[in-house]
C-alpha cells in the first residue's frame, strides 16, 4: 500500500487551443466486434477478408451527408473538423472559448453528464438531428477541476522498479531462445513491413540508430519516423523528450526485424483515453503499419471507479476502446501490449482525501486497456540464472513466469539482512508478470472451452501488508472474466536486455541495464509478426487471438505452457498441469518457427 498525490488537471485559457473527438452512431457499428473476430477466425467465411480505412468507413461508417453538416457546424463556430477514414470519428481543433460558446460550458468546470452531447448544466444548442447522430464525445473532461489523476508510475508506466541486472543481453537472447532465428534463414527480415510504436514519451533518434548499429541492423535514416499525434494537453511541462520506454520499444522493435520500418506515433502528454484513442486511430488511419506495440497502462479500476462516480468518464468508455481496436483487426493489423509488471496484485487507487490518493495492490483491479478482448496481451517470464553474492546464491533453474518469489529462499536465510534493508523486500521483491481475470469484460468467445481458462491455481505468496509469505500451499479454484496475458517472453529485470540511452547524466556512455518488463517483451512480438508477414505471398497474420488459442488446443502448438505449480508465479497464479492456458503466462512461451509454418 502507498499514497500518491492527486495531479491536477491542465488550466485551460479562452484563447488555447484543445482538441476533442466526436464518436459518431452508425447502423452498422454494432457488427464491428464480431466481425473482427470473424475476419481473423479460420474456417470462417470471412477470414482473413481485411479492409482497409476507406473501406472500413463505408461499411460501418456515418453518411458523407452527415459527416459534412457537422463539419458545416463546427466550421460556423470557428472550429476545425477533421473526419476520420472510418467515418466514425470527427476530431476537432479550436479555441477554448468557441467550444464553450457552441456547447454553452465552461471547460474549466463543467463535468460530464450522462447526455453523450451535454458538456454542462444546459443543453448546448446543436440540431436536434445532429445530436441523434453522436454516440459519445471524449477528450474535454481532461481539463476538469475534480478530475482524478495519481502523479506515480505504479499503475501506468509498464515498468518495474529498477534493480541491478543480473545476467543482461541483448537482441539474441530473445532470437535465439525462442526461435526465431530459423526465420532470417529463411530470408525473413521484416523488409517492406512497418512496426508501429504507440508512444507518450518521446526519444532521440540517435540512440536508435546507435543501438541498431550495434546489432548490425539497418540504419537508413527512413527506417525510422515519428509522427506526432497531437491530443488534449494533460500536464505537457513533464514532457520526457529522451524516453527509456520508448527508445527500448523501437530498439528492439527494429533489431528483431532488422529490415522493417519502425515508425513512433507519438502523443508527447500522460497517457488517457483520449490519448489513446488517438494514438491507434492515426496509425490504423494512416495503414501503413502491420503490426503495433503498446507499453503504456490506461486506468486502473478504482479510478475508474471514481470517474464514472463524477461523471467524468464517458460511460462507454470500454466499448470506445474495443471498436477502436476492432478495427485494427479488420484492417488486418496485429496489435500487441505488454501486460503490466506489478504481478497478480495490481495496483489501485481504493480512496481520496483532498490531493492525496490511497493505492493499494489487490487481484481484483486491472487496466481496462491490458486486458481488453481485441489485442493481444504480453506477458512475462524468468530465464535460468545463478548469480553468487556477498550474502549467498540467488538461483532460478528453469523458464518459469515472472514473479520475483525466486528472492524468498534468500530472504529467508539472510533476515538479518533484510532486518538492516528492509526496503529491499520492495525494491527486489515485489514485481512481476501482470496477470488474472479482468471482471470488465466477458470471457471472449476465442478463450471459452480452453483447458485453463476461467480456471486457477494460485499460491498467497504476499502478504496484506506486501511482504513475503513462506510455504503457502496450491489453492484452486474457477472465476470469469477476460483471462490475461495471452503470451509470454522474457520480461524479469534479472535476465534482461541492454538499451543504449545516452543522456546528460551520461554523456559518454549510454549502455543502459533498463531493457526490462512486459514493455521489452511486447515490442518483440510486433517485430517477428513483421517477420512472418513478410514471407512472400502471405496475408497479414491480423489479430492473433482468435488463432492462437485454437493452434494451442492442436498436437503441432507452437506454444509451450509453463505449467509448474511450483517455483512458477507471477506472486499468485501458478501453472495448472494438463492444461495449455495460465493466467501467470497465458498460453505460454512460443516456438516462432513453428508459428509460421502452422498460423494460416
Amino acid at each position: 500500500m502507498t499514497t500518491a498525490k492527486n495531479l491536477p488537471p491542465t488550466p485551460v485559457k479562452k484563447r488555447q487551443t484543445t482538441y476533442f473527438d466526436i464518436i459518431l452512431k452508425s447502423q452498422n457499428s454494432n457488427h464491428i466486434e464480431n466481425d473482427a473476430l470473424a475476419v481473423n477466425t479460420p474456417g470462417d467465411t470471412n477470414f482473413k477478408h481485411y479492409l482497409t480505412p476507406n473501406q472500413f468507413g463505408r461499411k460501418y461508417g456515418a453518411s458523407p451527408i452527415l459527416i459534412s453538416q457537422w463539419v458545416k457546424l463546427l466550421k460556423h463556430h470557428s472550429l476545425k473538423a477533421v473526419p476520420l477514414k472510418n467515418r466514425l470519428i470527427i476530431r476537432v481543433f479550436g479555441k477554448v472559448n468557441k467550444i464553450d460558446r457552441l456547447f454553452q460550458t465552461n471547460l474549466n468546470k463543467a463535468k460530464y453528464h450522462q447526455n453523450p452531447i451535454q458538456f454542462g448544466t444546459k443543453t448546448p444548442r446543436i440540431p436536434k438531428k445532429l445530436s441523434r447522430t453522436v454516440w459519445t464525445i471524449i477528450g474535454l473532461t481532461d481539463h476538469n477541476r475534480d478530475y482524478i489523476y495519481p502523479d506515480t508510475s505504479l499503475p501506468f508506466k509498464r515498468r518495474a522498479k529498477k534493480r541491478p541486472s543480473i545476467n543482461s543481453g541483448f537482441t539474441s537472447r530473445f532470437t535465439k531462445r525462442y526461435h526465431v532465428t530459423p526465420l532470417y534463414k529463411q530470408q525473413l527480415t521484416g523488409k517492406g513491413q512497418t512496426i508501429g510504436i504507440i508512444a507518450f514519451e518521446n526519444v532521440r533518434k540517435a540512440n536508435i540508430f546507435r543501438f541498431w548499429r550495434h546489432e548490425k541492423v539497418a540504419t537508413n535514416p527512413s527506417r525510422l519516423q515519428i509522427k506526432s499525434v497531437f491530443s488534449p494537453p494533460y500536464c505537457p511541462s513533464e514532457d520526457i523528450q529522451n524516453s527509456d520506454e520508448t527508445t527500448m520499444d523501437a530498439e528492439y522493435a527494429g533489431s528483431v526485424a532488422p529490415d522493417a520500418n519502425v515508425k513512433i506515433y507519438l502523443s508527447n502528454t500522460d497517457s488517457n483515453l483520449t490519448n489513446f484513442i488517438d494514438v491507434y486511430e492515426q496509425a490504423f488511419n494512416d495503414n501503413v503499419v502491420s503490426s503495433t506495440t503498446n507499453s503504456y497502462g490506461l486506468l486502473d479500476s478504482g479510478s475508474i471507479a471514481i470517474l464514472r462516480h463524477r461523471h467524468l468518464l464517458t460511460p462507454v468508455y470500454r466499448q470506445v476502446l474495443s471498436f477502436v481496436l476492432a478495427q485494427g483487426a479488420i484492417q488486418g493489423i496485429s496489435n500487441f501490449t505488454a501486460s503490466g509488471d506489478s504481478g497478480a496484485l495490481n495496483y489501485m487507487v481504493k480512496s481520496e482525501n483532498g490531493r492525496e490518493l490511497m493505492l493499494d495492490r489487490t487481484l481484483n483491479s486491472s487496466d481496462f486497456f491490458d486486458s481488453n478482448p481485441f489485442i493481444t496481451s504480453v506477458g512475462g517470464t524468468t530465464l535460468p540464472f545463478r548469480v553468487k553474492t556477498g550474502y549467498g546464491i540467488i538461483i532460478n533453474k528453469h523458464e518459469r513466469a515472472w514473479g520475483t518469489d525466486y528472492l524468498w529462499p534468500f530472504f529467508q536465510k539472510q533476515f538479518k539482512l533484510v532486518q538492516k534493508f528492509p526496503n529491499s523486500l520492495f525494491i527486489n521483491g515485489m514485481a512481476g508478470s501482470t496477470g488474472g481475470f479482468s471482471h470488465q469484460y466477458q470471457t471472449p468467445t476465442y478463450q471459452l472451452n480452453v483447458p485453463g481458462v476461467n480456471t486457477f491455481k494460485a499460491r498467497n505468496l504476499v502478504s496484506g501488508l506486501g511482504q513475503p509469505v513462506l510455504g503457502s500451499n496450491v489453492v484452486t479454484g474457477t472465476d470469469h472474466g477476460r483471462n490475461y496475458p495471452d503470451v509470454a517472453a522474457n520480461a524479469d529485470p534479472a535476465t534482461g536486455y541492454w538499451i543504449y540511452r545516452r543522456t546528460k547524466k551520461h554523456p559518454k556512455n549510454g549502455w543502459d541495464l533498463s531493457g526490462d518488463g512486459t514493455s521489452i517483451a511486447s515490442p518483440q512480438y510486433a517485430a517477428t509478426a513483421a517477420l512472418i508477414n513478410s514471407q512472400p505471398g502471405r496475408k497479414q497474420m491480423g489479430f492473433w487471438n482468435p488463432q492462437i488459442y485454437q493452434l494451442a488446443q492442436q498436437p503441432n502448438s507452437p506454444f509451450t505452457p509453463l505449467n509448474s505449480t511450483k517455483d512458477n508465479s507471477n506472486l499468485y497464479y501458478v501453472g495448472q498441469p494438463g492444461t495449455v492456458y495460465n493466467q501467470a503466462t497465458g498460453l505460454g512461451i512460443t516456438n516462432f518457427d513453428q508459428l509460421a509454418k502452422t498460423y494460416r
